[in-house]
């Protein structure tokens, strides 16, 4: 049998990042300005040699995608989809995909290196590898014996 095991903590920050957003954008509409489109999903992990990370962008053409990296510490990613027009004579029952400009701002838990950044977008999802500066590797020091 197996066991699915979520991690409480995950969770809970999860919904806390999330009812936060959600009162960003009402302070936004209060405000009167143009609410931004909804962040999109990412997934971030890294090894000794990169940070990697994958986004999903369906709709999203290449062209509209920005990524920046600034510091050597922070990633940006910025996008943009263009709302969709329904056919004549029909009209929406649901609209959930976020249209217009969104971002989404990265900061890593460790320097990489800018130049050797490298980023591709398949199918609707943008991968990025950000390989980390030489000094910021983790290095086995050895021990001598008096």
């Amino acid at each position: 049998m197996t066991r699915n095991r979520r991690n409480p903590l995950g969770v809970f920050l999860h919904e806390v990042t999330a009812a936060g957003d959600e009162f960003a954008a009402l302070c936004t509409r209060l405000a009167g300005q143009d609410a931004p489109a909804a962040t999109f999903p990412i997934n971030v992990w890294q090894d000794e040699n990169a940070v990697f990370v994958e986004g999903d962008l369906p709709g999203v053409d290449r062209a509209s995608l920005d990524v920046t990296v600034t510091g050597g510490d922070t990633l940006t990613i910025r996008a943009e989809r263009p709302a969709a027009t329904p056919a004549e004579g029909t009209a929406w029952l649901r609209r959930e995909r976020a249209i217009g400009k969104f971002s989404r701002i990265l900061n890593l838990s460790t320097l990489v290196d800018a130049e050797k950044v490298e980023a591709s977008y398949v199918n609707g999802v943008l991968k990025v590898t950000l390989p980390k500066v030489a000094a910021v590797k983790p290095r086995t020091v050895p021990i001598k014996a008096e």
